[in-house]
């Protein structure tokens, strides 16, 4: 693999790099980190020939710049190359850490949560046409609930041998209950994987989201739910109240923003199916085992 990656590089700066690691905690694909003329970049292997779909990352990366929304600097990306026919990307490296690699005292994390709320507050007012997969920006469901319809489908397929299908059934009939009573809400540019492992602190402070491989076209409620799911997921209880409550006292928007618990508690539902799916997908069986025991206590009445 390494050879191929001194190849992608000589293909897109005419020479070798003068050094390559490999990140070892990348899970959805190959990642590398890689310098040519003293400044360093980051390689994307694509494990999938379908994933990200096609357009999305330029897409999203030229969005972002024309809205003054910080964000790695796009060098390439190619579906087309003989070298790695799957895919890749390649980005500036950006200069700053990810924030699940930093301590944080309370203040500190605190301060991190207000940053990423006044961050996504701008992200999340970027429309997008239709919901779902984006493209080249133009989703292609023309409801957030149709879209979701199928994703159901898909985890219950995934699914069949982990959770059974009568409560499988009441997770789904849950989550519509509620979801179908947003459908007024705009449909908008969504990161799709907001966690700590995807803010970068910049080295003066401010940070920057990177990983928008699954961006997808939803309403911001639903950005919100993925994040404040990571959050329940990975801090204690006196912890996740916290910061979920100081995002959203720092979070704008003109839509529902008393309402956001409501979706929220429907839309963990998804998530968790989701996410145990790919638990299963990439063989972790501490996260399955977690996960299962959260779907497990879930009140479906």
């Amino acid at each position: 693999m390494l050879e191929k990656v001194n190849q992608i590089v000589k293909s897109n700066f005419g020479c070798c790099s003068e050094e390559i690691r490999k990140f070892e905690n990348a899970t959805n694909n190959f990642v590398y980190s890689f310098t040519v003329s003293g400044k360093r970049y980051i390689l994307k292997l694509y494990r999938s020939t379908d994933w990200p779909e096609d357009g999305k990352v330029q897409f999203v990366n030229q969005l972002l710049i024309q809205n003054n929304i910080p964000c790695a600097e796009l060098i390439a990306y190619s579906r087309n190359d003989q070298i790695y026919p799957n895919g890749y990307l390649i980005e500036r490296e950006v200069q700053g850490t990810a924030a699940d690699k930093q301590v944080f005292d309370k203040e500190q994390e605190t301060e991190l949560y207000v940053k990423l709320a006044e961050l996504l507050s701008s992200v999340h007012n970027l429309k997008i046409k239709n919901f779902g997969y984006i493209g080249c920006g133009i989703a292609c469901y023309e409801s957030m609930t149709s879209f979701f319809e199928d994703e159901f489908d898909r985890l219950n397929d995934g699914l069949k041998e982990t959770v059974p299908e009568t409560r499988f059934r009441k997770m789904k009939e849950k989550f519509f209950g509620t979801a179908r009573d947003f459908e007024d809400l705009p449909s908008v540019l969504c990161h799709g994987d907001l966690s700590k492992k995807n803010i970068i602190v910049q080295d003066n402070g401010e940070i920057l989201l990177i990983d928008w491989d699954d961006a997808m076209a939803f309403n911001w409620m639903a950005d919100i739910s993925r994040l404040t799911f990571w959050m329940k997921q990975n801090y204690n209880e006196q912890d996740w109240v916290l910061f979920r409550n100081t995002f959203l006292e720092h979070y704008r928007t003109a839509y529902r923003k008393s309402e956001f618990s409501s979706f929220e508690n429907a839309f963990h539902i998804y998530s968790a199916l989701d996410s145990l799916l790919f638990s299963k997908d990439i063989g972790d069986k501490n996260m399955e085992n977690r996960l299962k025991s959260y779907l497990d206590g879930l009140d479906l009445q």
